[in-house]
């Protein structure tokens, strides 16, 4: 608008100048014929015998109110109706033109006046000689005048021109933008790609559907990373802080803000209630703590960056067991070796030093060879154990409805000792996915207990069903476990027996290996058992 206002007002300036050039030109055309029409009536009706100056006031008077001035032949004024002046003419332009060439014409200020002036003087020769010069003025506006007359007009135009510059601007840039918002309206709300009927705008939606693209790219993009991030923090068993302080919490995940007890826009507690994780956070210093948290215990390790500080919770429950176990493990084998050799040493030392009489001496060397069957056997149970972890041979498809029914008779001389009655209750072919070898080291090791843990007279049960699920159930009816008791009878080395004195006869590893060996096959090993009635090991394949 402001363009088409300034083109539109200097057009009208330019015009109105051109328009007063015109005007004036033509005013001044106009006045010339005037004139020399006025000179005709002077002509024809000025009287020589007359006074000049008597003569020239008639004539002004006659041709109404025109300035009328008479120059003698050599220019001196003799009459002006308008002025008492007696200088020389003859250098006016005019009047030295009429002199020259019978007519002169000039538009000039009058200095004795002060207007602008239009003058037309002519020369009457008589007898070959010019008698007398005569000269008509009348007064003519100056160009500035003419324009300073029209400025009124000029400035009524540029109001309706900026009045029209503004409805036509309006209705032009309306026109021109009302496609652009149409496009813009459904880049915005479409969701797709956008179009348009105008060639001019074609590239700029093709911009637009390139750019929206990209942009739904990008998106999806942080979409799917948001998404993997929640995924991922989400279903990590370590819980992650990242934090200012304990009051700025910039992420925290699921994990981490159940075990801290965390609230949204509360203070992270454990941050300063635990003395010394507030030590820490002080000291800016990367250092590890262990809590128990929910009943497990879970190692904090604190780093530290420039703006902010990350905490790493790490459940150690199970590592911890394990250094535990490993303690244990070396105490238990170190207790159970000890006993016999303890037991060998001191005989082979009295027999050595002679303490000992030779009627006794194969009593003592049958309780030495026994301390080193013993000593060999917990050896061959450690190696056993150890050796289910490295063990990658192949399954193969096994009876164990005939090793049952084998090797069940091997244990006769055993019942038989305690007076144990034996019942079975065996299915036919049933086959489980195993290796013979592994079967045979479970079967044993319950038989072995059932017989070992039951009381004299007792029953010794043993139940094998088929179909869909196979089950193995060895039940006896001796000691029992205390409640106390049935979380730990798998652990290594664990016995109901304290004594670990050896009369019982095992080293607390037989239900370890059971365990481990159906773990390792993913089968569900069960226990049953009440206190002084007795106890059911299950194991359904």
């Amino acid at each position: 608008m402001l363009v088409s206002l300034l083109v539109s007002v200097v057009g009208l300036v330019l015009l109105t100048v051109l328009f007063t050039e015109m005007y004036y030109s033509g005013a001044i055309s106009q006045a010339e014929g005037q004139l020399k029409i006025y000179m005709n009536v002077f002509e024809g009706e000025y009287d020589s015998s007359a006074a000049a100056e008597e003569e020239a006031a008639r004539l002004s008077e006659l041709l109404g109110g025109a300035r009328i001035t008479l120059f003698s032949p050599d220019g001196s004024v003799l009459a002006d109706t308008q002025s008492d002046t007696s200088e020389n003419h003859a250098a006016r332009e005019e009047v030295a033109e009429a002199l020259e060439s019978g007519e002169g014409f000039a538009v000039r200020s009058s200095s004795t006046l002060g207007t602008n002036m239009i003058y037309f003087c002519r020369a009457f020769p008589a007898e070959g000689e010019v008698q007398y010069l005569a000269r008509i003025a009348l007064p003519v506006s100056s160009e500035v005048a003419v324009f300073t007359d029209a400025i009124p007009t000029l400035i009524w135009f540029i109001l309706v021109d900026i009045l029209i510059c503004l409805l036509i601007a309006w209705l032009a840039t309306s026109f021109i933008l009302r496609p652009v918002e149409r496009l813009t309206k459904e880049a915005a709300t479409s969701g797709g790609e956008v179009s348009t009927e105008y060639s001019e705008l074609k590239p700029i939606a093709k911009m637009m559907n390139d750019m929206n693209a990209d942009i739904s790219d990008k998106m999806a993009k942080m979409k799917e990373d948001r998404r993997l991030e929640k995924l991922i923090l989400g279903s990590m068993e370590h819980g992650i802080v990242i934090f200012r302080s304990a009051e700025d919490v910039i992420l925290i995940n699921k994990t981490a803000a159940r075990l801290l007890d965390y609230e949204q826009n509360e203070p992270v507690r454990a941050f300063t209630e635990d003395r010394e994780i507030a030590d820490i956070l002080a000291a800016r210093e990367p250092a590890s703590v262990y809590r128990k948290l929910e009943g497990r215990d879970y190692n904090l390790r604190f780093t530290f960056k420039e703006q902010s500080s990350v905490l790493l919770i790490t459940d150690v429950t199970e590592s911890m067991a394990a250094a535990r176990s490993k303690n244990d493990f070396i105490a238990n084998v170190t207790h159970e070796m000890n006993t016999p050799l303890t037991s060998i040493r001191g005989f082979a030392e009295l027999i050595a030093e002679g303490g000992i009489p030779p009627e006794r001496i194969k009593g003592v060397a049958k309780t030495i060879i026994k301390q080193s069957d013993r000593l060999s056997n917990l050896i061959r149970s450690i190696i056993n154990f150890s050796a289910i972890d490295s063990d990658e041979l192949p399954d193969y498809e096994v009876d164990l409805t005939e090793l049952v029914r084998e090797t069940i008779s091997s244990f006769e001389p055993k019942l038989s000792q305690k007076n144990i009655a034996l019942k079975l209750d065996i299915a036919n072919g049933v086959k489980v996915m195993s290796r013979r070898e592994r079967l045979l080291e479970i079967f044993n090791n319950l038989v072995s207990n059932g017989i070992r843990y039951n009381k004299e007279g007792g029953t010794l049960t043993v139940t094998l069903t088929g179909g869909e699920h196979p089950a193995l159930s060895v039940a006896d009816t001796g000691v029992g476990i205390a409640e106390e008791d049935k979380e730990r009878i798998f652990d290594r080395f664990y016995t109901v027996d304290k004594s670990h004195n050896g009369g019982g006869g095992g080293f607390g590893l037989g239900l370890a290996i059971v365990k481990k060996l159906c773990k390792r096959a993913g089968w569900k090993l069960s226990v049953e058992s009440e206190l002084g009635v007795g106890t059911e090991f299950k194991i359904e394949f």
